[in-house]
């Protein structure tokens, strides 16, 4: 699978911090680092506001519903399936014009 480079706005590891990416950060950075996309858990989901409903076959965000699989998650909106956070906030940017911002803040 063929990762895209890093973009403003997006979540990757740098060494192993969690970072969101500046347009700042992304010229310091890529010439010394070569960021790592972070795999999407079901703790970055409820990081996002991301919930399971009652029986826990899927997890929704407004009206966004991603299933679980084996080593990812299937966007039902967009037929997309999703492995890395940067991927998510693509998607849902994609479907909705608008940023995916996170909703606890580490």
């Amino acid at each position: 699978m063929k990762i895209s480079p890093p973009q403003v706005g997006r979540y990757y590891y740098v060494g192993n911090e969690p970072t969101l990416f500046t347009e700042k950060l992304l010229q310091e950075i890529l010439p010394h680092h070569r960021p790592q996309p972070i795999r999407l858990t079901k703790q970055w989901l409820i990081e996002f506001g991301f919930r399971p409903d009652s029986a826990r076959h899927f997890w929704f965000f407004q009206d966004l519903k991603l299933v679980p699989g084996l080593n990812c998650w299937l966007c039902v909106s967009s037929r997309r399936y999703l492995h890395y956070v940067h991927e998510l906030q693509e998607c849902f940017a994609d479907i909705y014009q608008m940023e995916l911002p996170l909703k606890i803040q580490s």
